[in-house]
């Protein structure tokens, strides 16, 4: 979710890989058939969102905003905005179970903290 606005980018522009900086480190994110998907899983579920603080919680994580500036601009306490943020971030994931994008050995192997 972090670097979604760097993959996002390049997705739209149907590059290979988004390459972007952090700090003074160079990352590289291969686009891949699966990334293109939960692409589309995060704007499906922005398109249907109708709570007026989610779509501002969904559009600064698109955007790559921090947490903090995230949560200046809900009406929602830190608590309240990170189990907010894990529910969108399961919802995602349970999409992308969905549509068989993420194997039954990922799942299996995944630690339970």
């Amino acid at each position: 979710m972090k670097r979604y606005p760097y993959v996002a980018r390049a997705v739209a522009e149907g590059k290979d890989s988004a390459i972007f900086y952090v700090g003074k480190r160079r990352q590289k994110i291969e686009i891949t058939q699966e990334t293109k998907e939960v692409c589309k899983i995060i704007e499906e579920i922005s398109k249907r969102e109708t709570n007026e603080d989610v779509l501002c919680m969904i559009d600064g994580i698109k955007k790559g905003r921090c947490d903090v500036a995230i949560i200046h601009d809900v009406h929602w306490e830190k608590n309240a905005y990170y189990d907010k943020k894990r529910k969108f971030i399961e919802k995602v994931y349970k999409c992308c179970i969905k549509l068989q994008l993420v194997d039954y050995e990922e799942i299996i192997n995944e630690e339970i903290v």
